[in-house]
This record gives structure tokens, C-alpha cells and sequence, in this order.
């Protein structure tokens, strides 16, 4: 059996979530509503997304990128937690509702060819930012998602393979009702609790390794 890890990023491997970061900084008040509707799921993660993004300035953009360059913090544990899915043979993809300028230096600086990345880009052509997704909802999917990680793991795991979802949010969610097993913090632990979905909670990778070592433990009740 081939297991596949989708892991998060924004909240997940980084400290914060990185969109909402890059909001506070430079669309404080304008990008409040959008962020607490989406949230409370009165707008989609597609719509508010770009609304937010809607909000910069195309010619502000290398500003916006080498802040969330510079502001991203990586959760203790994350280089450990690829080697230890490298030694499993474990497929390890981060998909991530964010964009490549934060995405993928810090991926990049722990590996280049062990984990695959699922991830957007801001077209700066125009006069504001524009999202430009690069994996959108399937037929499968009631549509909203902006990167729809239920197409991803449709994409990429066959019957029979083993699916932990690692994340910690609303988006999340939808992945984390395809998985065998979950790894949740913040708002996803909520959800998959009142769910009942197999999980554990995590703070740091360690707790997640610490999980994968401990044999008799209920992930590998689900994971085999």
C-alpha cells in the first residue's frame, strides 16, 4: 500500500497563516470582513481569496513577496518530518491554498526532490494582484475551494492507498473527510472532532514523528 501525506502550509508547516500575514500588513481593515466571512463560511475560500488579493496594487507586489519571505517561520520538526516519510516511502505533497513566492523557498530549502508542491501564483500584469489557481475544483467537487485539495488527492492516490491529511483549517477540511487519518490543530481539530474522524492533535512535527514511531498507537490502527 502507498500511503500519501497532504500536508497544509499556511498554519501548518509555517507558524502563521501566511495570507492572513500578508492581509494585516498591508490590507488591515479592508481585509478583515473578507477574512472573518470566510471563515464562518459566508463566503468561499475562492471568493475571499481573491477579494483580498483584489485589494493590493499590482506594483506592490515584490514588497508583498519579500515580507512573507522574511515572516515565514517553520514549525519545529517539518525537515525531521521528510526524512521520516522518506525512510516510510511515504508520498509527501504539500498543497497549499498559497502562492509559490512563500511556498516554495522554504520547501526548497529542505528538499527538491522529496516532497511535490501544490501551490499558486499572483499574476502582477494588471493593476491589482490576481489569483491565478492552479489546481481548481473537479466535477467531484461543489466548487469554492480555490486550490481544491479533494482534486489533488483524487489526482494522486489509487484504491487501496493510505491518506493522512495534516492541516488546520476550514480548508482542510473537505481533504480531511478523504482521509484514513488526520493530524489537526486550530479550527480543523473542531471539525474533525464533531466529525469523529480518526485524528490526533499536534502542536509541533515532533508530534506528529512521535505519533509514526509509536507502533501500537492509533495511527497505525488506520494506516497500515
Amino acid at each position: 500500500m502507498t500511503v500519501h501525506v497532504i500536508c497544509d502550509f499556511d498554519g501548518t508547516i509555517s507558524q502563521r497563516d501566511m495570507i492572513t500575514a500578508i492581509m494585516e500588513r498591508f490590507v488591515p481593515k479592508e481585509s478583515r470582513p473578507i477574512i472573518d466571512a470566510v471563515k464562518a463560511g459566508r463566503q468561499t475560500v475562492k471568493e475571499g481569496v481573491e477579494a483580498m488579493f483584489e485589494l493590493i496594487p499590482s506594483n506592490h507586489y515584490d514588497e508583498v513577496a519579500r515580507y512573507a519571505q522574511e515572516h515565514t517561520q517553520v514549525r519545529r520538526g517539518f525537515p525531521q518530518f521528510i526524512h521520516t516519510c522518506v525512510q516510510l516511502g511515504w508520498k509527501l505533497s504539500v498543497v497549499s491554498g498559497g502562492f509559490d513566492f512563500f511556498v516554495m523557498p522554504v520547501i526548497h530549502k529542505f528538499s527538491t526532490d522529496a516532497v511535490d508542491i501544490y501551490c499558486n501564483h499572483l499574476d502582477t500584469s494588471g493593476p491589482r494582484l490576481r489569483v491565478q489557481w492552479s489546481h481548481p475544483c473537479d466535477q467531484a467537487c461543489e466548487g469554492g475551494c480555490g486550490l481544491c485539495k479533494p482534486s489533488v488527492i483524487r489526482q494522486r492516490v489509487h484504491s487501496g492507498d493510505g491518506v493522512i491529511v495534516i492541516g488546520d483549517g476550514v480548508t482542510d477540511f473537505k481533504a480531511a473527510k478523504m482521509a484514513d487519518f488526520v493530524f489537526a490543530r486550530a479550527q480543523l481539530l473542531k471539525l474533525v472532532e464533531e466529525r469523529r474522524i480518526p485524528h490526533l492533535p499536534f502542536a509541533t512535527f515532533d508530534d506528529i514523528i512521535a505519533a509514526i514511531d509509536d507502533k501500537e498507537g492509533p495511527l497505525h490502527a488506520h494506516i497500515q
